[in-house]
C-alpha cells in the first residue's frame, strides 16, 4: 500500500489525539480515518466548504467526524480536529470556529 498523500496535524488534533489514544475503540477508528485520507485524499470525505476547501469524513459507530483542509498544490492534507458529533448545533459550531482559523491564515 503506498501512501499518496502526507498528513499535517494542527495543534488542537494533536492534543485531541492524546486522550484519544486512552480509547482504543476510538483510536483504531481514527487510524482507519487517517490510513484512507493517506491513500485516497481529499476524496475520503464530503466537502463542506467550497470557498475554504473544508472537508469531513464520518465513521457512524461511534458518531465521530473529522476535519481537513487539502494542500492545493502539494500532496498534503491538514487535519484540524475531530469530534463526536452529538448535535447539527455542535457540528455547525466546530464549523464556524474551523472558517474563523482558516481566514485568519
Amino acid at each position: 500500500m503506498e501512501k499518496n498523500y502526507v498528513l499535517v496535524f494542527d495543534e488542537v488534533i494533536v492534543k485531541q489525539l492524546k486522550k484519544a489514544a486512552k480509547n482504543g475503540n476510538i483510536k483504531e477508528i481514527l487510524i482507519k480515518m487517517f490510513d484512507k485520507l493517506e491513500l485516497i485524499g481529499p476524496n475520503a470525505g464530503e466537502l463542506i466548504d467550497s470557498q475554504l476547501f473544508i472537508y469531513e469524513i464520518k465513521a457512524k459507530h461511534p458518531p465521530i467526524r473529522l476535519y481537513y483542509v487539502p494542500s492545493k498544490t502539494i500532496n498534503e492534507i491538514k487535519i484540524f480536529e475531530f469530534e463526536m458529533k452529538t448535535s447539527p448545533e455542535k457540528q455547525n459550531r466546530t464549523i464556524n470556529m474551523l472558517r474563523k482559523r482558516l481566514s485568519k491564515s
